[in-house]
């Protein structure tokens, strides 16, 4: 219950933006999907040592027209799921859905095609709870977005490297 009025909050501005852009007959070209790999460590106080974890999440986004230059907010939708952490009381996985605000600064400075990449979001899984990120993306075409990323979840970090496509 006390994740219900920031996930209600974060759908309806998410629902009114696109709203809002769907009627500018371009809501298509703003739409993608993506994929991740991850490494994911959970800190366990009771073995004195951290459980890995390999995993992998999929995704969908929207981006909103900035009136800011080489600034992309986008808001994310996916799905994570990670293989089991072996410890002493069995086998345990986190998986669930997650909804996240993205925003990503192009830098020029350094090469057009980088870009820096923040991230708010909450998950609604296992490891439910909000969850902050940052890292770094490469925009190796029109179509395609590389992302190296780390986030930081309630009991877990997680280590990912994915791709986008855009439409």
């Amino acid at each position: 219950m006390k994740y219900v009025l920031p996930l209600a909050f974060a759908l309806a501005s998410t629902t009114a933006i696109a709203d809002d852009h769907a009627s500018s007959g371009n809501v298509k070209d703003r739409i993608y999907l993506g994929a991740n790999i991850s490494h994911n460590t959970i800190d366990s106080p009771f073995s004195g040592g951290d459980l890995d974890a390999a995993g992998y999440s999929i995704f969908g986004g929207l981006k909103f027209p900035n009136s800011t230059a080489g600034l992309t907010t986008s808001a994310e939708f996916g799905y994570s799921d990670t293989e089991d952490f072996f410890n002493g009381n069995g086998d345990t996985d986190i998986n669930g859905f997650w909804l996240a605000g993205v925003a990503e600064k192009s830098l020029p400075e350094l090469d057009p095609r980088l870009s820096a990449i923040g991230r708010l979001g909450l998950d609604f899984g296992d490891d439910d709870g909000i969850f902050l990120g940052a890292g770094i993306g490469f925009k190796a075409s029109e179509v395609l977005g590389l992302r190296a990323e780390f986030i930081n979840k309630d009991a877990s970090g997680v280590y990912q490297i994915g791709a986008l496509f855009n439409f």
